[in-house]
């Protein structure tokens, strides 16, 4: 990942080109165009100078990640409405098949997460790599509000990934951890500790 000061740097050069009438979609090391960078580093004005300027809003980067995956990853609500009412596609799937839902429950961010679901994400689509629903990423990353989010939009608790894992299953083996979380994530998904076999390392 590039530190605070290079990200700004590369966002400030791209964005001097395109101010100066280069491509949009001029792509830097990563693959990213400068409505991406801008996406990703939370510069709210540019992205709408950017969009309203004939930028691609479903343009990629190497990842496969597109502006509204980065924006909602990164807890850019504005830049994440914004997009979407631009017609970023809330289920897009990058390469792995990740979606942007899946991306702000791995970063822990519980605002664009709920933007993301009213927009109608898909909250069962699986992942390409384990099989995984943003459920089971919510219960793995001990997050106990968003385990709520996705169980009232309808998420799937016994729906398992490619080892035979449902969510449910995966509080009930999980180690202590952070216990309050873990006790309130099982609490929400109504766990009977009594079905719980040996603990995960």
């Amino acid at each position: 990942m590039l530190g605070g000061l290079a990200a700004v740097t590369v966002l400030v050069i791209l964005w001097q080109l395109f101010s100066a009438g280069e491509d949009p979609e001029a792509r830097d090391l990563r693959g990213r165009t400068p409505l991406i960078v801008a996406a990703e580093e939370g510069g709210s004005a540019r992205v709408r100078k950017l969009v309203d300027r004939g930028a691609v809003i479903d343009a990629s980067d190497d990842c496969n990640w597109t502006a509204m995956m980065r924006a909602a990853a990164g807890g850019h609500e504005d830049i994440l409405v914004f997009l979407l009412d631009r017609g970023a596609k809330v289920n897009y799937q990058e390469k792995s098949g990740y979606t942007a839902l899946m991306g702000a429950v791995i970063n822990h961010q519980l605002a664009p997460a709920r933007i993301l679901i009213e927009r109608g994400a898909n909250v069962d689509v699986k992942e390409g790599e384990k099989g995984q629903i943003a459920l089971m990423m919510a219960v793995r990353n001990r997050h106990a509000h968003l385990v709520e989010l996705l169980l009232d939009a309808g998420a799937s608790a016994d729906l398992e990934n490619d080892e035979g894992q449902s969510a449910m299953g995966l509080a009930l083996l999980a180690s202590a951890g952070d216990s309050s979380q873990l006790e309130e994530i099982r609490r929400v998904l109504g766990c009977d500790l009594a079905d719980a076999g040996s603990p995960e390392n």
